[in-house]
């Protein structure tokens, strides 16, 4: 297993990254006492069904081409909730299905929405096509599909890592690269990504199965890190090595 201090960040083969943001980016300026106390609300909290807030009832329908609206997702994904085929369970252990994304889907007739979650239950992922004009929703699901992680799912990854055996050398390089402790998430810039590619052997081959979340990034404003051997299996809650 290796965990060391590299010089810059760089591209992971065989991941699917989020793109470059923090644990949970938020606009505007935020303490970083308040962004640990939203991390670890998130931690221990259990979500509602859909975010505080998000627009539900039926929105003007735009034309076929158009991007989709604030309100288009949001009827969307409250049509994807009232219709799931099962009753499903997100990364935090609450009924639900684990939402992942919502885009236009590539399909004639309508103007279609394909909502993607993850249903930690069948351990499976869902893709469910929404018809936001008449309501219908068709939804299939299957194994050996990894979307980008959740921001929800990347804090309850890295809990689990940092509070590992695996993680130890993590919380070394942080200890050393700021005097302090590595407590929470909040400490650190990472960019996570779902495991494309497991090993067929071994500890990490079932991420073949499992939804598995990997890292790139750095101790916040400090060292940067590397995390190319270790995987955070969230279907099994723990920590897998790759190599």
């Amino acid at each position: 297993m290796t965990l060391a201090v590299c010089a810059a960040g760089a591209a992971l083969g065989g991941y699917v990254l989020t793109g470059p943001s923090r644990v949970l980016a938020e606009p505007g300026p935020e303490t970083a006492a308040g962004q640990a106390e939203r991390i670890e609300r998130a931690l221990s909290s259990t979500r509602p069904p859909l975010p505080a807030g998000m627009p539900t009832g039926k929105p003007r329908i735009g034309k076929p081409f158009d991007a989709l609206t604030p309100g288009e997702i949001g009827h969307a994904r409250w049509l994807a909730d009232r219709h799931r085929k099962n009753p499903g369970r997100r990364v935090d252990g609450s009924p639900g299905y684990e939402f992942l994304s919502a885009a236009p889907a590539d399909e004639p007739g309508g103007r279609k929405v394909a909502v993607t979650s993850y249903d930690y239950a069948a351990n499976v992922q869902v893709r469910q096509v929404v018809d936001i004009t008449t309501g219908a929703v068709t939804e299939h699901s299957g194994h050996g599909v990894q979307a980008p992680p959740s921001e929800t799912e990347k804090i309850h990854a890295l809990r689990l890592l940092i509070d590992s055996d695996a993680g130890a050398p993590l919380r070394e390089i942080h200890r050393r690269s700021t005097g302090r402790e590595l407590t929470s998430p909040a400490q650190l810039d990472v960019n996570a990504g779902a495991l494309l590619n497991p090993p067929a052997t071994g500890d990490g081959a079932a991420c073949a199965v499992d939804r598995c979340v990997t890292f790139q990034g750095r101790v916040r404003d400090g060292a940067w890190l590397y995390f190319g051997d270790l995987a955070v299996d969230l279907t099994a809650k723990t920590v897998r090595t790759l190599a």
